[in-house]
């Protein structure tokens, strides 16, 4: 990896798309978009194009509503019906997810604004056949009362336009009312019964309610006829006249004639509307598969350099992060000694991690330095005329500790483990220091039991059970996105874990990638040699076989020099 720049910037994007949401796990692989129970998986791409990070947030942000918000257990009347439906739920469910989160409002703004520039959301024109026009009124109008995605609206309005060449104003005026009820909905179910009343609409709109304004203009004609059929017979009108009586029955009837091939095109025009309803062989663009594919061509398109391959077998090859773990309640190892190991977690890691800055600043009744100024300016019965020299602490480190959890664990280490991860963690917090404890395994991915912006700690997220393997490469990479995102100077990443990780060569990955970004990196063994693990600094490794000897290895990491 030549390009430290390049690293640091797709370490920061691939951290924030990586952030548990909703317990949702976010993966970064291959060249497919997808989402699948819980887990969705963005495709490898050009990192550092705007366009290309924002449709990637866009679709997580998207596919985390359907996840939270959308119900997929209603049975659907046809092909149509479903499609229909989803594109009143897209709107419905962004417009949540958007007031849960402002970030995500305005990533799917963003991707709406992407959607247009690259046509997936393109203007009407007036050859569009109307089944296709009163979809696409559905789909921006839906977004502009729904979602606030008011960029969409002069393309709705134009759909609407081009439809009053073909429907009347009743069913203008119904299909008006129908889609500004996404308003008012509150379910899947909601948004399924305005797709059907929009269907309804179209289907019932036949020949006999359009031919009425023709039918209405043909009885005039006779009437007129009739009249003029009348006078020539009364014998009134003069031989010019008669003529030009002629001439116009001759214009009424070719003007008679066009309203009626026009209605007849009309009719012909509706009928085809009803018939592709009934057939249900329609195709509507889906939303979330137009973004998808957009990411895969995106992707496949992308002709990473020799560094750009290496970043991408690098950051492919993490753990999802997550905040629920299945496996708890596990006793922590000589809990009554956690208290004082905490203690000793202070002491030892002060003087390393906190910037101590004296200045004269203060002043007292006593002391060697005197203050010229108070002198000259001191209140009668003031004597606090000597400086003084006040410390200030400046916080400059932030902390991730990570766990193993993996099967290998369950020998009475993993209580071990979790014991020393929760005094670390007291210990750290009582020094006012940023830390983030995590565990991982394969089977549950990174599970964060306590965040970076998160004050209060909770024990029992702490008694994590140990479970299959050993992702140790996969699962730093991912807490060294996490922790290179915080703005402290001092930056290290421990990891308490009984070796043998599962991959070598990720785990060797992880080293290097923490030695772009700057941050240290400390092994606790636990019931493990120095030959279990590789890659590592020997200055950078002490066991810790028990929570009470936890200040001991401290102090070796401390003397190091790792901060």
């Amino acid at each position: 990896m030549k390009s430290k720049n390049r690293v640091i910037k797709v370490a920061r994007v691939l951290s924030k798309l990586m952030s548990d949401r909703e317990g949702i796990k976010v993966t970064v692989s291959g060249s497919t978009a997808y989402s699948c129970g819980g887990k969705i998986n963005i495709p490898f791409g050009d990192f550092t194009d705007p366009d290309y990070v924002s449709m990637t947030h866009g679709y997580i942000d998207h596919e985390i509503g359907h996840e939270k918000h959308t119900s997929f257990s209603i049975n659907f009347k046809s092909k149509l019906h479903l499609n229909l439906c989803n594109i009143f739920e897209d709107a419905r469910m962004e417009k949540l997810v958007g007031s849960e989160y402002p970030g995500a409002k305005l990533n799917l703004e963003k991707l709406v604004l992407i959607a247009i520039k690259k046509g997936l959301f393109s203007e009407p024109v007036s050859s569009d056949n109307p089944l296709s026009l009163v979809l696409t009124y559905c789909l921006y109008k839906g977004r502009v009362l729904g979602a606030g995605n008011l960029c969409l609206d002069q393309y709705a309005e134009q759909a609407l336009a081009y439809l009053k060449a073909t429907y009347d104003n009743n069913f203008i005026d119904n299909l008006t009312e129908i889609v500004h009820g996404i308003t008012n909905t509150r379910s899947t179910r909601d948004c399924a019964d305005m797709a059907w009343k929009v269907i309804e609409l179209m289907k019932s709109t036949d020949e006999k309610e359009q031919e009425e304004p023709k039918n209405g203009d043909d009885s005039d004609d006779s009437e007129s006829d009739e009249q003029s059929d009348d006078e020539q017979s009364d014998g009134e009108q003069s031989d010019g006249e008669q003529s030009d009586d002629s001439s116009t029955d001759t214009n009424g009837n070719e003007a008679s004639a066009e309203d009626q091939e026009n209605g007849d095109q009309t009719s012909r025009i509706i009928k085809s509307v009803i018939d592709a309803i009934e057939d249900d062989n329609i195709e509507v663009p889906d939303f979330h598969e137009m973004i998808a594919e957009e990411l895969r061509q995106e992707a496949e398109n992308f002709s990473p350099s020799e560094d750009d391959s290496e970043l991408r077998d690098i950051f492919s090859n993490t753990l999802p992060v997550t905040t629920k773990w299945k496996l708890m309640g596990l006793p922590f190892n000589n809990p009554e000694l956690i208290p004082s190991a905490g203690k000793a977690v202070y002491r030892t890691l002060h003087r390393a991690l906190i910037d101590d800055t004296e200045e004269l600043n203060g002043f007292r009744n006593r002391g060697r330095k005197l203050s010229s100024k108070k002198l000259v300016g001191s209140v009668l019965g003031d004597d606090r005329i000597f400086k003084t020299p006040v410390i200030e602490n400046e916080l400059s480190a932030a902390i991730s500790i990570l766990i193993d959890a993996s099967s290998s664990m369950a020998r009475g280490y993993q209580e071990i483990a979790n014991a020393v991860a929760l005094a670390m963690s007291k210990g750290l917090q009582s020094l006012q220091v940023k830390n983030e404890i995590g565990f991982y395994s394969s089977e549950m991915c990174l599970y964060i039991a306590k965040p970076f912006n998160q004050q209060y700690i909770d024990e029992k997220r702490f008694q994590v059970c140990s479970d299959l393997y050993t992702p140790s490469g996969e699962a730093m990479k991912s807490a060294l996105m996490r922790l290179n995102r915080q703005s402290e100077d001092k930056k290290c990443l421990f990891l308490v874990t009984d070796g043998k990780p599962s991959c070598k060569g990720s785990f060797i990955e992880a080293l290097e990638l923490a030695k772009i970004l700057g941050i240290s990196i400390a092994v606790l063994g636990v019931g493990m040699t120095r030959d279990n693990i590789e890659g590592l600094d020997d200055k950078y490794f002490t066991n810790v076989e028990c929570v009470s000897n936890l200040k001991t290895a401290l102090s070796k990491i401390v003397k190091s020099n790792i901060f």
